[in-house]
């Protein structure tokens, strides 16, 4: 576990703006904040706020608007898991906001989750060991994005997960915006198996995992499969994902800059609001 924040770092008096999607459903923001709390806990030093891109309040404007007038710096941190439209266009935006409010401050930013191995981590965490005596259907469920490196960097993430728990080979898909949908792939998938692995790829509760839960029920009631079915959970409050959030954090106000991302980033403003 990560230990607080050192006394000498909470007094270069950054704030950190933790940058959530919001949901359209309630209880996926109450993920979220219940969330936000515990890593507020593991980072007593910091000044940490949240603000959502939309959908639930506040807004990350209205989180900007809040920090002190004395603290010498803004280190927004999105809360997402790959950088899409919204870590690429929205958070460049918001940056611009915060320095045309307090032109006297620096803002800096981290980067969505991508490829960070934590998330390999977790979902070898939540997912039953392989089991060569059973074979197995193992489905990957993404947002979707316009955008070609946020897909495929979980396509990276899939096969990370098969070359250390390998089982059966993981079926990626998207629940919207690209292809392959999870509906056309659980359509087209044979009850050949003796379980069936569904792992969304989703950070909160919300619209899209009540979504998946009800299309692996249709599969169900289609073929009349009546072997074992597990979805796993939304992970964005997992042991795992905290401690590294927190780490990131504090990596983060050290270094006093925006760290280079490891994919090409373009700003496309045609890529407002696709997901992330």
């Amino acid at each position: 576990m990560l230990s607080p924040v050192s006394a000498d770092l909470s007094g270069k008096g950054w704030g950190v703006l933790i940058v959530a999607h919001g949901s359209p459903e309630e209880k996926g923001n109450i993920h979220f904040r219940q969330t936000f709390s515990m890593l507020k806990k593991m980072l007593p030093g910091v000044d940490l706020k949240q603000g959502f891109i939309e959908h639930a309040a506040p807004s990350v404007l209205d989180s900007i608007r809040e920090f002190p007038s004395n603290v010498e710096g803004i280190a927004m941190v999105p809360y997402l898991l790959f950088d899409a439209g919204h870590s690429k266009s929205d958070v460049p935006s918001y940056i611009s906001e915060a320095r045309n409010l307090f032109p006297e401050l620096r803002v800096i930013r981290e980067w969505a989750l991508g490829i960070d191995q934590v998330l390999v981590d977790i979902l070898l965490d939540i997912l039953p060991p392989a089991d060569k005596d059973k074979k197995e259907a193992l489905v990957l469920i993404g947002r979707g994005s316009l955008d070609p490196n946020a897909n495929a960097s979980l396509y990276y993430q899939a096969r990370r997960l098969w070359e250390r728990r390998r089982g059966g080979d993981p079926k990626v898909t998207f629940i919207g915006v690209t292809e392959p949908r999870f509906a056309s792939v659980m359509a087209e998938l044979k009850p050949d198996f003796d379980r069936l692995l569904i792992v969304p790829v989703f950070l909160f509760e919300g619209v899209l995992m009540d979504r998946i839960r009800h299309q692996a029920s249709q599969f169900q009631e289609r073929t009349g499969y009546d072997g074992e079915i597990l979805i796993t959970p939304a992970f964005g409050d997992h042991p795992l994902l905290l401690a590294h959030m927190a780490k990131k954090i504090t990596r983060l106000l050290y270094l006093g800059r925006t760290p280079m991302p490891r994919w090409p980033v373009v700003r496309f403003e045609s890529l407002e609001g696709s997901g992330s």
